[in-house]
């Protein structure tokens, strides 16, 4: 999760936001805390964005066991 106010601040930095489903391709929304990822064709919700150095990445898969 991105904070609203953290938001354009974070986009600044390649690869570091990713959408929900895990695509950097960002570009913050003027008027509003919100990024349109250009890969889904849909506009996000900072809320709804992830952070990959705070939380967990979407775009690497889970291991299982003792990995």
């Amino acid at each position: 999760m991105v904070a609203p106010e953290e938001l354009r601040e974070l986009l600044s930095d390649p690869y570091r936001v990713a959408c929900p489903v895990g695509h950097t391709a960002l570009n913050p929304a003027e008027s509003a805390p919100s990024a349109y990822c250009r890969t889904c064709r849909e506009s996000y919700a900072a809320e709804e964005l992830v952070d990959r150095r705070r939380g967990p990445d979407p775009c690497k898969p889970r291991r299982r066991g003792n990995d």
